[in-house]
């Protein structure tokens, strides 16, 4: 089957978008934890492995290049995770599909194809900011005044790189649905004439990690005065819970964006 893109870009609303994204987390959060917290278990488990090693090898003979490597190890399987999840959840939203059983640890070709899209998008961007960081870093280098002009610089430059990687990744929910037709381009050009919506967006997600991360420093500040052991419980659990949530959400967010752009749907 041949799909089509729209005719022309839409023009974002931010608030509805984001709003429909809260509800989709909201009305949806059951399912959200079914489909996640296996894998949760899984990164659990592996996070106090590579933690014991890395520690373990820290000590007495330290062996910096074999800490490197678990290192990237738990980052690949927490990408894996991370993309195992995404696909089931956009495929849930966007297709009503629920995953049985074994399914939820998803490692087909969709999951493999988003693991490789979101690690181009990361290149790309990587590539843009070293174009526009090492001039950046020159100018700090010279004197204090060029300094400051290479601050306002990266300060411009960063929320185009936001919006970027928003527009890029709309591609995502076109992969986890089994579209192969739909490339960054079209991503790209769906999107065109929405950065200012797009930027809100960003602006929003930004100011959630903020105020969750307030509240756990505030909880850990409670817990920690009435007794440390639970400080330290009472931290690394809401650290889950922030980290799941956010992922929830910022995973929901884009499939409400691939939803607006690309079929045409409506808050």
């Amino acid at each position: 089957m041949t799909h089509q893109l729209p005719p022309g870009p839409r023009q974002l609303p931010a608030g509805s978008c984001i709003r429909h994204a809260i509800t989709s987390v909201r009305n949806n959060i059951a399912y959200a934890f079914r489909i996640s917290w296996p894998w949760y278990a899984v990164l659990a488990l592996v996070s106090i492995v590579a933690v014991g090693l890395i520690g373990y090898f820290s000590i007495g003979n330290p062996n910096p290049g074999l800490i490197i490597v678990i290192a990237f190890a738990f980052a690949f399987i927490s990408l894996v995770s991370f993309a195992s999840i995404a696909v089931n959840w956009h495929r849930y939203i966007l297709l009503d599909e629920v995953p049985l059983g074994s399914e939820i640890f998803r490692l087909d070709d969709k999951t493999w194809r988003y693991l490789g899209n979101l690690v181009l998008i990361f290149l790309i961007l990587f590539g843009i900011g070293l174009v526009v960081m090492v001039p950046v870093a020159a100018l700090t280098s010279l004197s204090s005044a060029t300094a400051f002009v290479g601050i306002i610089i990266a300060l411009i430059a960063l929320p185009y790189a936001a919006i970027a990687s928003l527009r890029m990744s709309i591609k995502l929910p076109a992969i986890a649905v089994g579209r192969r037709d739909f490339l960054l381009k079209d991503a790209w050009a769906a999107t065109q004439g929405n950065n200012l919506p797009l930027f809100l967006i960003f602006l929003f997600q930004i100011a959630l990690v903020i105020a969750a991360f307030l509240v756990l420093a505030l909880l850990e500040f409670i817990s920690t005065n009435i007794n440390p052991t639970l400080g330290l419980v009472v931290s690394v659990l809401f650290q889950l819970g922030i980290n799941w949530v956010l992922t929830i959400f910022g995973i929901t967010l884009l499939t409400s964006l691939y939803g607006f752009f690309i079929e045409q749907r409506d808050f």
